[in-house]
């Protein structure tokens, strides 16, 4: 084959692949992330000896932060091995910045990833679907667990939401995403 039909199939490729919408085999069930399943199953069993999150500070009366995910983006991960997960497992060190955010109101807007709608298991992600953290398109640090002040919405996968809630950092437990959002309300659909 010809160097010019080489770069042309490869550019026709890339072409095919970002065009795709493998939004139909990525799904964010646990049946579909045995992964997934394997910390739910273990978080929900875990005991009293679990690292706990870092500090949650009670809601003030003031106006919310806004917060885009580019400034959620100045984290570095290290990779250690867990024993309990036998596999190895990023933990984040955050900036200065993403340090000072913490236990504050903030407002942050994304597309909804309802992982396990029945077990009120909710994640907002930067991406949409296609491109989310579970597909393997982005960083851990492009998502966020919402837990929910009260009720739990009804969500469609890649519905894009505005939501405020005090934001929670986890450093330490791997039973949780890095991001949470405690208190989570939506206040834009």
């Amino acid at each position: 084959m010809l160097k010019v039909e080489k770069i042309t199939l490869a550019a026709v490729a890339i072409f095919l692949v970002s065009c795709s919408d493998i939004s139909q085999v990525c799904r964010h069930s646990l049946a579909a992330a045995p992964w997934m399943k394997q910390i739910v199953s273990a978080r929900a069993s875990a005991s009293e000896s679990l690292p706990v999150s870092t500090v949650t500070v009670a809601l003030r009366n003031e106006a919310p932060l806004k917060v885009t995910w580019k400034q959620l983006s100045d984290v570095i991960f290290t990779r250690k091995y867990d024993e309990k997960m036998k596999m190895p497992m990023l933990y984040p060190s955050f900036s200065r910045s993403i340090k000072a955010l913490n236990g504050k109101a903030v407002e942050i807007s994304g597309y909804m990833v309802p992982v396990d709608a029945k077990g009120g298991v909710y994640v907002l992600s930067a991406n949409p679907n296609s491109s989310c953290f579970f597909c393997g398109g982005a960083g851990p640090e492009t998502v966020m667990t919402l837990n929910f002040k009260s009720k739990k919405p009804d969500f469609e996968t890649d519905d894009y939401i505005k939501a405020t809630g005090i934001l929670r950092l986890n450093e330490k437990n791997i039973y949780e995403m890095y991001y949470n959002l405690d208190n989570a309300e939506v206040t834009d659909k």
